[in-house]
């Protein structure tokens, strides 16, 4: 009969609870792909569950939920800017808003479609996407889906007075985020709002 030892230790063998550990350690890794594999299979993933979570926001998601940043070229000068914003989520499609003012973000956008999302709760990741403009219709849909938040006890107490759905619509920037990764696109449309 051979002993086993601890690593490191050749004077004292191992006892029966210190083998059946070491025992079930050594399965364990012989069970997982050696660091080489793994890194190679996770450089393959396109798509992480954390970050289809994060996209999957709903109407009843919370604000920080709902924050991201956005990285866009400056309209004029080229030069990355980076801004805080609210993600929506209408009908398994990404849009970005806001109030009915200028927006030096949508003017970024419009002149320089192709931007970074940053996600930032519950995961860091850095997304790039292009801004698409919406149709009339569409247009409608989201904006009443945005103005419909005011309901929400959190929301209201925030923005004081109920916005006019006819200034918004008029008036409020909104483009339709669009993911450069097919099977993220794919995989968070899939999910329910």
């Amino acid at each position: 009969m051979t002993a086993e030892y601890r690593s490191g230790d050749a004077r004292r063998p191992l006892k029966g609870g210190e083998r059946e550990a070491s025992k079930a350690a050594a399965a364990r890794n012989q069970e997982r792909p050696p660091a080489s594999w793994r890194s190679a299979i996770e450089s393959t993933m396109t798509v992480d569950d954390a970050v289809v979570r994060a996209l999957s926001i709903g109407p009843d998601s919370s604000r920080d939920e709902r924050t991201i940043e956005i990285t866009t070229l400056g309209r004029r000068s080229g030069i990355p800017r980076r801004n805080e914003i609210w993600l929506h989520r209408v009908d398994g499609r990404w849009y970005l808003t806001g109030m009915p003012v200028p927006r030096s973000w949508y003017a970024n956008l419009r002149a320089h479609p192709r931007f970074m999302v940053h996600l930032k709760h519950g995961v860091k990741a850095d997304l790039p996407a292009t801004a698409v403009p919406v149709d009339e219709q569409t247009r409608r849909r989201v904006i009443t889906a945005v103005l419909e938040l005011q309901n929400r006890p959190d929301i209201a107490a925030r923005v004081g007075q109920r916005q006019s759905f006819d200034v918004w619509f008029a008036h409020s920037p909104l483009v339709e985020v669009v993911f450069d990764d097919e099977q993220l696109r794919a995989a968070s449309s899939a999910r329910p709002e």
